[in-house]
């Protein structure tokens, strides 16, 4: 069998998607018979063109759409476990589209971009078909930005085509992480840009991840409709967990073997082990009691947690050198200073990952480990929960995005230390909730500020954990209805049996 020419290929792609767009019109004169018998439940159609399970904020509008009586159709790719709440929601279903291929980081630029086209194509025919022919039609359809190609464009039409109201989540700009790829000046990266504004910005509503996207979608892209921003809010299930709860939680995922299995000489940086213990906690079994008592062990390693999608907007090598160097101070103090071990649990999944992971795995430490590890998403919150410090090395490809995972460590009262960039400051304010730092040494000092001596020094931390706990103590349920109510009830929506107009 043959390959069909180029030119054959090109006119059955043209063919399919004009069969596919008759298809569509026919749809929209029925859609537009039968507007006014529509369901009285409230219908809303949620796009991620990623994977559902690692997209908390559009699970978070999931479960607060659900919880305000609408019927939530969830459209993303299959992957990581979602939230239990979200698989078991009677009002919330998912609808999975197939995965694309990947694109191989080593395609030559020219190849690449020809790749990227037929995967575009692939995408654009599969969400077209999904949103038109397997969902009913919504009163409403939240789209994640980015990816802005191709979903922005097959969103307006299908809201044109259902007479349906667009609310576009801008958690960054497309075209910022292309450039990355391809540099500023490609024409590619410039396509990207009109292609974004041109099909963002006429939309019922739009929501920013910060007042510097805000403003930004506001002045200089002049965008149609409401805009408001939304901040981020860690889930209400996310806490600090005490020290029982550490102890069982790392009984049972057994990080020691994790450690063992991914560094050098581990035995030597393991602290002594039996069946009542853990790598930082004890159980204290007293006779004279029924229930044992637990606490922490005073040869424990400091647990910082630093959770990742393994991208280029993340320079692991930045922690990679702290490590280095807080091992160099450790072994040069000594004895003048205590200096605890330090173990860093890198989470999440990415393209990157083995590349950093095989240059880790060569490290010689004697006071520090880094070690990766993969977790079920109910067991994400209750690494943070346990963990001292949390680390972000999140870069934002265009300067407005915020960090999620600095959101799920303060939501687990965990002080952070980020990487330095414009607008960080709307989240992480400096020597309050958390530190910020702009290279490894600076990283490496705020590390020995912070742990040094520890515990007896350990008043910056608490000072750091109260502020933390003003912010977790914001209502998240809350700000999600007086961002979005008003944006559901301009568009028609008035559901007067909501939880938010119950109270």
């Amino acid at each position: 069998m043959t390959d069909l020419p180029i030119s054959e290929t090109t006119l059955l792609a043209i063919f399919t998607f004009v069969l596919v767009f008759i298809r569509g019109v026919s749809l929209y004169i029925n859609f537009r018979q039968d507007a006014n018998l529509r369901p009285r439940t409230p219908h809303v159609t949620l796009v991620v063109l990623g994977d559902i399970g690692r997209s908390p904020r559009m699970q978070y509008h999931a479960l607060n759409f659900a919880r305000n009586e609408c019927w939530v159709d969830f459209v993303g790719f299959d992957g990581a476990k979602p939230l239990n709440s979200i698989i078991e929601h009677p009002s919330i279903k998912l609808h999975y589209i197939p995965h694309p291929w990947k694109l191989p980081a080593y395609l030559p630029k020219a190849l690449y971009l020809v790749v990227a086209a037929f995967k575009v194509y692939f995408q654009l025919v599969i969400l077209y078909w999904t949103l038109l022919f397997r969902i009913k039609s919504p009163d409403f359809v939240l789209v994640q930005n980015p990816p802005a190609i191709p979903t922005l464009a097959i969103v307006q039409f299908v809201c044109w085509l259902r007479q349906t109201n667009l609310i576009v989540d801008w958690h960054n700009f497309g075209y910022t992480i292309l450039a990355m790829r391809l540099g500023q000046n490609s024409r590619v990266v410039k396509f990207a840009k009109w292609y974004e504004k041109f099909w963002g910005r006429r939309a019922h509503a739009h929501l920013a991840v910060s007042s510097a996207m805000h403003r930004e979608l506001l002045y200089k892209w002049e965008v149609d409709g409401i805009i408001t921003t939304f901040y981020d809010r860690p889930p209400a299930h996310f806490r600090r967990l005490k020290i029982k709860e550490i102890h069982k939680f790392l009984k049972r995922i057994n990080i020691e073997e994790t450690i063992t299995s991914q560094s050098i000489s581990s035995s030597s940086f393991l602290p002594p082990s039996s069946p009542n213990t853990t790598l930082l906690t004890t159980e204290v079994v007293d006779t004279s009691s029924e229930a044992p008592s637990y606490r922490y062990r005073i040869d424990r390693p400091i647990l910082i947690v630093s959770s990742t999608s393994w991208t280029a907007d993340e320079d692991f090598s930045i922690l990679i050198d702290a490590a280095k160097r807080y091992d160099d101070a450790a072994e040069q103090s000594a004895g003048k200073d205590t200096f605890p071990k330090l173990l860093f649990v890198i989470t999440g999944k990415g393209p990157l990952r083995d590349k950093y992971m095989e240059e880790i795995s060569r490290l010689t430490l004697k006071n520090a480990r880094i070690v990766s590890l993969w977790l079920e998403a109910e067991d994400y919150p209750l690494l943070l929960g346990s963990a001292d410090l949390g680390v972000c090395l999140h870069k934002s490809s265009s300067g407005m995005d915020l960090p999620m995972k600095v959101i799920d460590m303060f939501g687990c009262g965990l002080p952070v230390c980020a990487v330095h960039y414009e607008c960080l400051n709307e989240l992480v304010k400096h020597k309050k909730n958390g530190l910020v730092f702009k290279d490894a040494g600076q990283l490496t000092q705020q590390i020995i500020d912070l742990f040094k001596n520890y515990p007896v020094n350990a008043d910056v931390l608490d000072s750091m954990r109260e502020e933390i706990e003003n912010f977790r103590k914001e209502n998240s349920e809350n700000q999600w209805d007086l961002a979005l109510l008003p944006i559901l009830a301009a568009g028609g929506v008035n559901n007067n049996n909501s939880s938010a107009n119950s109270n």
